[in-house]
């Protein structure tokens, strides 16, 4: 009975130890994006084997990871290059903020990288957005770092629905910092005129009144009087 129980144990053990979820790999895909509006892309992948589709990347290896790597000016730049992040980018421009909506691309042939990926391991996908993050489908917000930060846990059995059933991948408004401090300057150089202008009208006034004819014709009373 013992043997049999220990027998089927192993069984268990091995199937569980080849099964594909257990060989699946991991892969952190990060997107840093700084007060320019430039991107830092960098994707590193652990246990799997050679062969995925890197075209666009810059590629190396070290000790079981590969690692890619590349750089976008801007998110109109990153929607129009593939092999990326299935998403394509919305910017509105205002007077002193601009809003910046991620939503997902459904043209799935262009970004083979990620199909793959989804396809055959877990992993997490991270944005830093240099703005405050408004609306999000990731699984993790942090609005309260000095670079807020969304993070989406992918799993194989989620693939990719965790982020193509959702209208907004992401949603960042990115204050001005140029356009705010003119404008607090403007505001400042209004207010500091507005008060010397003022200022010199109530010192015109006291002089006109201290000088007019009314008190000069009192004054030259006094001295005839005191003489």
């Amino acid at each position: 009975m013992n043997k049999s129980i220990l027998a089927i144990s192993l069984v268990w053990l091995i199937v569980l130890g080849f099964t594909p979820a257990a060989l699946a790999g991991q892969y952190e895909w990060q997107l840093v994006t700084d007060q320019r509006g430039n991107i830092h892309e960098t994707l590193s992948i652990q246990d799997l084997e050679s062969g995925l589709n890197a075209d666009g990347w810059y590629s190396s290896s070290e000790e079981g990871t590969q690692k890619l790597e590349r750089f976008h000016k801007d998110w109109y730049e990153y929607s129009a290059k593939s092999n990326g992040l299935p998403i394509k980018a919305e910017i509105k421009n205002y007077l002193i903020f601009s809003t910046t909506t991620l939503s997902y691309d459904n043209q799935s042939n262009q970004h083979k990288l990620f199909n793959e990926l989804v396809s055959v391991a877990d992993g997490d996908i991270s944005i830093q957005a240099a703005g405050i993050i408004q609306e999000s489908s990731a699984s993790e917000v942090n609005n309260l770092d000095q670079d807020p930060t969304a993070i989406w846990h992918l799993t194989l059995d989620q693939e990719k629905n965790a982020v193509s059933q959702v209208p907004i991948f992401l949603q960042v408004i990115t204050f001005n910092g140029l356009v705010i401090s003119l404008t607090i300057l403007l505001f400042g150089f209004i207010g500091i005129t507005i008060w010397y202008l003022t200022y010199i009208r109530r010192v015109n006034k006291l002089i006109a009144e201290e000088y007019s004819l009314t008190n000069i014709e009192k004054l030259l009373e006094k001295e005839e009087e005191n003489d």
